[in-house]
C-alpha cells in the first residue's frame, strides 16, 4: 500500500525465491512468456522496501535453481541487487540461508529487524554475508549432540547408529548454522537430533561444494585418522575416570558392590593402583583430599575448635539467662 509506505518509511512484499535476468521477461528454460517478470517486480520494490529479507537459500544465495549447469541464470537477492544496495531505510540485503530455513530463525529475524526499524531496538548483528550473526557464527559440529564420539574418534558406519556421521557424509564440522542446537521448528527436529547428517543447506556454495551428498569429505582421512589415534588414549582414561565416579568409598573398602541388577567387577590390585597414582595427581597442590591430608587435618582441627568454642559460648549465655530467669 503506498499511502503505508508513505506514512511508515517501507513496506512489507513477500516474493518468489530465485529472480532471473532475461530482459525480455521470457522464462528461461520451458519456453513460457512472464509479461511481469519477478525480476521486474524486485527492481522497483527493493529500493522502497524498509529491509529486503531473504529467506532460504534460494533467495539468498541461489540454491539449487543456481547450481552449476542451470539454464535460467538464477541468482540470490544479493546478487540481483549489487553490493550497493541499501534498503529505503539504509539497510543492505538481510539474508537467512537454510534449505528449508529453521522458522524460529525467520521470525527472530525478521522482529530484530522491525524492531530496529521501529527505534525501538539496536540493530541486529549481521556478518560479512547478510546473516545473523548470532545464528550463524558457530558451526553445525560444536552444537552436535554426536559431536563428542568425533572427539573420541568413533564414527557411524550405517544410519541408526548414534556415533558421529561424518564418514557417513556429514560436512557438519565446517557448515555454519545453529540446528543443532535449535532444530528444525519450534526446538524440535534438526538434521543430525534425527539420524540425517548436514549436507551444508545454508552455506553460499550449497549444493555444487558438497556434492555428491552421502559420501565422506576429502577432509575426513586427516581429521577422521587424528581423531581415531587422539581418542584411542582418551576413551581408556575416560573410562577409567568414570569408573572411579562410579564408586562410593565405601564400595571400595569393602570391594563388594551390592547391586541387585547385575554384577558389577569390584576394582583390582591394578585399578586401584591407578587410582591411586590418579588421585594424587588430582589433588596435588590442593590442600583438600579426600582421605585427609595432614594441612587438611590440620584445618579440621581448627574449625573444630571454632565450633566447639561457639557452641560453648551459646551453653554459658543459656545458663546465664536461666539464673536471671530464677532471680525474677
Amino acid at each position: 500500500d503506498e499511502d503505508i509506505a508513505k506514512e511508515t518509511g517501507g513496506y512489507f512484499s513477500a516474493m518468489g525465491a530465485q529472480f532471473l535476468t532475461d530482459e525480455d521477461g521470457e522464462l528461461l528454460g520451458d519456453g513460457s512468456w512472464r509479461p511481469y517478470p519477478t525480476a521486474d517486480m524486485l527492481k522497483e520494490l527493493a529500493p522502497g522496501a524498509a529491509a529486503v529479507i531473504a529467506v532460504g537459500t534460494c533467495a539468498a544465495w541461489g540454491g539449487v535453481p543456481a547450481a552449476i549447469g542451470n539454464v535460467t541464470n538464477a541468482m540470490g537477492v544479493m546478487d540481483f541487487l549489487g553490493k550497493d544496495f541499501r534498503s529505503a531505510l539504509g539497510l543492505p540485503v538481510v539474508n537467512v540461508p537454510g534449505c528449508s530455513p529453521i522458522g524460529d530463525n525467520i521470525t527472530e529475524t525478521i522482529t530484530a529487524v522491525l524492531m530496529f526499524l521501529a527505534g525501538v531496538g539496536p540493530l541486529p548483528e549481521f556478518d560479512e554475508l547478510g546473516r545473523p550473526a548470532w545464528m550463524f557464527n558457530e558451526t553445525v559440529h560444536r552444537g552436535c549432540p554426536r559431536a563428542g564420539f568425533y572427539e573420541e574418534g568413533t564414527f557411524a558406519d550405517e544410519y541408526g547408529q548414534q556415533e558421529c556421521l561424518v564418514e557417513l557424509g556429514c560436512w557438519g564440522p565446517v557448515v555454519q548454522c545453529n540446528i543443532a542446537r535449535r532444530g528444525s521448528l519450534g526446538h524440535n527436529g534438526g538434521c543430525m537430533n534425527v539420524g540425517g547428517i548436514c549436507i551444508g543447506c545454508t552455506m553460499p556454495g550449497f549444493p555444487d561444494a558438497f556434492a555428491p551428498f552421502y559420501k565422506a569429505p576429502p577432509g575426513k582421512f586427516i581429521s577422521g585418522t587424528a581423531s581415531r589415534i587422539v581418542g584411542s588414549f582418551i576413551r581408556p582414561l575416560r573410562q577409567i575416570s568414570q569408573r572411579k565416579g562410579n564408586m562410593t568409598n565405601r564400595w571400595l573398602k569393602t570391594e563388594s558392590i551390592p547391586s541387585g541388577w547385575g554384577h558389577v567387577e569390584a576394582p583390582g590390585v591394578v585399578m586401584k593402583a591407578i587410582h591411586y597414582f590418579y588421585k594424587k595427581i588430582q589433588t596435588s597442590g590442593s590442600p583438600f583430599h579426600p582421605s585427609g591430608t595432614r594441612q587438611q587435618q590440620k584445618l579440621q582441627l581448627k574449625s573444630r575448635a571454632v565450633m566447639a568454642a561457639g557452641v560453648k559460648r551459646s551453653e554459658e549465655r543459656a545458663m546465664e539467662t536461666a539464673k536471671a530467669e530464677e532471680l525474677l
